[in-house]
């Protein structure tokens, strides 16, 4: 009997432990892969995709995720740091472009006790290129900015020169050379095409995947019994080109594009298995997604009966939503709901904000300014993350979305497909406006019939564009509710339309507000702003109550309803967040009441609903 008490005691501990530790987060990020390829998203695509397609049964299948541009660069900068890649210079050819300093997934992480590691294509420079010695470390790459260790390579697989990293050194220098290459029936940047120039003698395009491939599943093994959680980022040069399935998979389809997705299919599969075997799937967090969109020309569409970016309009480069919305992918057991499915519009910089939640980590106002957590979409405690979204290249071709809404400045692609740019004839639109829910593949242009929308879009980019950011600053809105000499209160009163703020209006001037009610307000508000989400809907919301806390020229305003149960933060008259604060009702509810004690409206409300 003591004997089966013991073991159920420690069988409770072990499992225990096991729910408190911090997962394992594993992001595979495909390069050039299309929302259509995957049959999980394309139920009439030609590649086989069995490994892809687990994934969705096992976790969450996003239908409204997206890169931060079209184009590798950029993305891959956007994805690590949760910042816009349109605000820096993205210059990788002669430097780092992660800026010394610049908080990434992996620094944050690391902070936190994780192992951090990254297989495959870097593609963000490193400095005082292009003209390397490299008998020295390469300077600004993965060991630079937050990952303990690295293998890879240093940018594309068509991009001279062709060499491995192992950690910050070149495994050898690209002495050799290599004559470039094409592919019959293809176009110039399709089939087998690489440039010619420098190589080092170990290095053999065809043996790229595979290899990063195995570096991924021994990293995996390694981590078996290892106390640590770690944070592995395998950036794949596929099916990017060079198209190069190995003899194993040559023929999987009718052409050789869908070989090379069948072989990243089964690298997601490996690696799969590899957490399997290493009994590391139950509490790691496995995300797969892709940095843009494929070139795949419409004769690619006929010629083979596949279309790799079904049902969207465009492809890589563009600003049309081929070119940077993506297949993501979320698998989390005991967290994510298997085989579901969310609508939820979420970017790839929002990886920062989502990972740091997950590790209780506060992201200062100088980290991931536009990223945004979807942790509560995982757990599937709402349906909705952002409301707005930039993806492009630069300012001429922006994607910017507010819900349903999509909005290009300028006319054409910006990218491969023609026309890539578009001169406004007299009279005509100046840009583009699609209503994505109607209109997915972005056909109809309603520039002309909602310039209501057009200028709301118009200023917003000009005013992300001031303050350069688009994630509301916490720590400015902390401090302020810390340190505010002045706070006042207001009644709302939807009735009276003398004063105005925001969409509510007030209906009696502010009194001051102090002593303990000021204080354990403070307290309130201040537990709950890290948890906060930014969400700026307003149905529903019918305030009551307007607290406003001043310093100097700045200001937060809190509003709060007690029939929905919410209440929104502003910081200078902007959306910080909106939220719940059902668990919170009781407390609130007796601050609210200690400072209206004469208020017979505001003492009647129900501490239930």
């Amino acid at each position: 009997m003591y004997r089966w008490f013991v073991y159920v005691l420690l069988w409770v501990g072990l499992n225990l432990e096991a729910k408190d530790r911090l997962p394992n987060i594993v992001v595979i990020l495909a390069d050039d892969m299309g929302y259509g390829d995957a049959g999980c998203y394309n139920p009439k695509s030609k590649n086989p995709t069995p490994s892809i397609n687990r994934m969705a049964r096992e976790g969450m299948l996003f239908t409204d995720a997206h890169s931060p541009a079209s184009v590798c660069v950029p993305t891959r900068y956007g994805l690590l740091t949760g910042r816009y890649p349109h605000r820096p210079d993205l210059d990788w050819r002669r430097k780092a472009v992660l800026e010394k300093g610049r908080t990434t997934i992996a620094s944050a992480l690391r902070e936190k006790g994780y192992a951090t590691a990254m297989i495959g294509k870097w593609h963000l420079g490193f400095d005082g290129g292009p003209n390397y010695d490299y008998t020295k470390p390469l300077v600004g790459g993965p060991l630079d900015r937050g990952f303990d260790f690295y293998f890879g390579m240093p940018h594309s697989l068509d991009i001279v020169p062709y060499y491995y990293i192992s950690g910050s050194k070149a495994v050898m220098a690209p002495t050799g050379t290599v004559g470039s290459r094409n592919t019959d029936g293809w176009s110039r940047i399709q089939g087998e095409f690489w440039r010619g120039g420098p190589i080092s003698p170990d290095f053999k395009h065809l043996e790229v995947l595979p290899r990063f491939t195995n570096e991924s599943v021994d990293y995996i093994r390694s981590r078996k019994n290892k106390a640590k959680p770690f944070f592995l980022y395998v950036a794949l040069p596929a099916p990017h080109t060079p198209w190069l399935p190995t003899k194993k998979f040559q023929g999987r389809t009718n052409n050789m594009y869908g070989d090379f997705v069948a072989m990243v299919d089964d690298t997601v599969g490996q690696i799969m298995g590899a957490l399997d075997r290493a009994n590391l799937s139950e509490n790691t967090l496995l995300l797969f997604t892709s940095d843009n969109g494929p070139v795949w020309y419409d004769a690619d569409i006929q010629k083979y009966g596949h279309n790799a970016t079904t049902p969207l309009r465009g492809m890589k480069g563009d600003a049309y939503e081929a070119g940077h919305r993506m297949p993501f992918i979320v698998r989390w057991p005991n967290v994510v709901k298997a085989g579901s499915k969310s609508d939820a519009l979420v970017c790839q910089t929002d990886l920062l904000a989502t990972f740091s939640e997950i590790v209780q980590r506060a992201l200062a106002d100088n980290e991931g300014e536009d990223s945004e957590s979807f942790l509560s979409v995982l757990r599937g405690e709402r349906d909705f993350a952002r409301r707005w979204l930039i993806t492009g290249r630069g300012q001429s071709h922006l994607g910017v979305r507010h819900r349903f809404w999509k909005y290009i400045p300028t006319l054409g692609s910006g990218g491969f497909s023609a026309p890539r740019r578009e001169k406004p004839k007299t009279g005509g639109p100046k840009g583009q406006l699609y209503n994505l829910y109607a209109d997915l593949g972005e056909r109809e242009n309603l520039w002309l019939k909602h310039p209501t929308e057009v200028e709301e879009f118009t200023d917003y980019i000009a005013r992300q564009n001031e303050t350069g950011r688009t994630r509301p600053e916490i720590g400015v809105v902390r401090n302020l509710l810390k340190k505010s000499p002045r706070i006042t209160t207001h009644r709302l009163n939807a009735e009276d339309s003398k004063r105005k703020f925001l969409f509510f209006t007030v209906s009696r001037d502010g009194q001051v507000l102090a002593g303990k009610s000021a204080n354990g307000m403070r307290r309130l508000l201040l537990s709950d702003i890290d948890s906060t989400t930014r969400y700026e809907e307003k149905l529903h919301f019918d305030p009551g109550i307007l607290l406003r806390f001043s310093a100097g020229k700045r200001e937060v305003q809190v509003a709060i309803c007690f029939i929905c149960n919410k209440w929104a933060i502003y910081l200078d008259g902007k959306t910080v967040s909106y939220t719940s604060i059902k668990e919170e009702r009781l407390a609130v509810l007796a601050e609210v009441k200690a400072m209206f004690p004469n208020d017979k409206v505001i003492q009647a409300i129900p501490e239930k609903l």
